[in-house]
């Protein structure tokens, strides 16, 4: 009976155990990340975007994750900067007029795991969202924003955590 409870205990403990949340893979022995703000170099980007984009992002982390926040040199640590802000017709009339318009987020990022250094990784994800030619971007911007925010920091997430 010895025998066998000393292998079992053996093959358990050789084990590497993973975390899984919302299909992310956590190594076990990460126990923190951290955000760097976003360097906004898009014109048309409000300079507080990287700030509010970083935010979420550590907002997403603590909700799929186990890992706790670090202010900085965390297990996993996210940098970057925001690209590309920009809009562009999208939908041309007969009479050369745009009946709608997109605009386009890009973001540039650097991804460092100390725990497993060869998933290091950069990444440029781009999500857009159109909207009416006739809208005023102003008053459209915060929804197309708050969409495209919500997919590309997923796109983040599953790009570096995800094994796909």
């Amino acid at each position: 009976m010895r025998p066998i409870f000393a292998l079992f205990i053996l093959i358990f403990c050789s084990c590497q155990v993973r975390y899984s949340f919302n299909g992310g893979s956590v190594p076990a022995e990460a126990e923190t990340f951290s955000v760097d703000y976003f360097n906004v170099t898009a014109a048309l980007a409000n300079p507080a975007y990287g700030q509010t984009l970083a935010e979420e992002y550590k907002d997403l982390m603590l909700g799929q994750t186990r890992l706790n926040l670090s202010s900085s040199d965390g297990d996993l640590h996210y940098e970057g900067q925001i690209a590309r802000y920009d809009i562009q017709p999208v939908a041309i009339t007969g009479d050369e007029v745009s009946s709608r318009n997109r605009l386009t987020v890009e973001l540039k990022v650097r991804f460092f795991n100390k725990i497993e250094p060869e998933k290091d990784k950069e990444l440029t994800l781009r999500q857009f969202e159109d909207f009416e030619a006739n809208q005023e971007f102003s008053a459209v911007e915060s929804d197309l924003v708050e969409e495209i925010n919500r997919k590309i920091l997923q796109d983040l997430f599953d790009q570096t955590l995800g094994d796909w």
